[in-house]
């Protein structure tokens, strides 16, 4: 492997999302070039089921070819997964690894690194190019992946897994969390129900992930609408397909209360979401699920120092 030179970036020059964390890092080693526009993370377990590691690909896929860069953390399973769809589609990911360039983790990623970099992504790390990767390094990492995204998608995690960190970040951190459900029985998802069960939003494909991104203000292309299904007449009855209207979705009364406090909550100075679950004496389910419905509507937006304020529109 040749020696490449990395811009290192420190202070100012640190990326608007990392440079406005409470703890920045104090400097920043990249390859190539980041990208400008959206950018979700998408993380995952290193020894993922087939269908989880076949679902992290085709979603990586359609979010790059909306315009979504793709971050992830280069591992093997469902990072691997999530870098390779973004390549397949054409479209930019960004490695952020726990080790520097010349000393790649895992080692037999560093094509899949090379490749992304020959398209137009880049290698983000914390440390120089020939600092090998640290047990502390991961949990850091995490930190940095988070924080260089605007949104955060959990593919398969383990009751115990680097994903269920990177998940701890996204709601410190003030980003929004999806989970993809899992069956109960497959140990490989088990951190998702629980993250679920904490308030992470559910992700069902692409098209939850650019709802999100649009109501944070990002712009990424829009997906192709999905393709019209003919139904036989007795199937469309016995299922009572039909579109629901608006007016025909009732309003959640707990929810609305639960907006109008948190809103009060956040114009007198608290933004953190784990101490608006203290002082509120909500469930963390319950001020994510709040949150997330304030951004969506507009009425928040995340800190420059962590957390959420009132929009300019307030």
């Amino acid at each position: 492997m040749s020696d490449p030179e990395p811009s290192i970036l420190t202070g100012h020059r640190l990326p608007p999302r990392l440079a406005s964390l409470p703890d920045p890092p104090r400097r920043l080693y990249v390859l190539g070039e980041l990208p400008r526009g959206p950018a979700v993370a998408i993380v995952g377990t290193r020894e993922p089921s087939l269908e989880g590691a076949k679902f992290a690909r085709e979603l990586a896929a359609e979010l790059a070819a909306a315009g979504v860069a793709i971050l992830s953390g280069g591992a093997e399973g469902i990072d691997c997964e999530a870098h390779l769809g973004a390549l397949q589609a054409g479209g930019v990911t960004v490695v952020v690894a726990p080790a520097g360039y010349l000393k790649p983790f895992p080692e037999k990623h560093a094509a899949l690194f090379a490749r992304v970099l020959a398209s137009g992504g880049a290698y983000v790390s914390l440390v120089p190019p020939n600092r090998a990767a640290t047990q502390g390094a991961f949990f850091v990492r995490n930190r940095c992946l988070v924080g260089l995204s605007q949104l955060v998608v959990v593919v398969q995690a383990p009751f115990r897994s680097g994903a269920r960190n990177a998940a701890k970040h996204a709601r410190r951190l003030g980003r929004p969390l999806f989970v993809v459900p899992s069956a109960p029985w497959i140990p490989e998802g088990r951190g998702c129900i629980i993250e679920i069960k904490r308030g992470a939003a559910v992700c069902e494909g692409a098209r939850d992930v650019l709802r999100a991104l649009d109501g944070l203000g990002a712009v990424p292309l829009t997906l192709a609408p999905p393709a019209s299904v003919e139904l036989d007449a007795a199937v469309q009855e016995s299922f009572d397909f039909e579109t629901v209207s608006a007016r025909q979705i009732e309003p959640d009364p707990l929810l609305e209360l639960d907006l109008l406090r948190v809103v009060e909550a956040i114009a007198g100075g608290e933004a953190d979401p784990d101490l608006l679950s203290l002082c509120l004496e909500l469930p963390a389910a319950r001020i994510q699920r709040a949150l997330l419905t304030l951004q969506q509507r507009g009425v928040l937006v995340p800190s420059p120092g962590g957390g959420f304020v009132l929009s300019n529109s307030m």
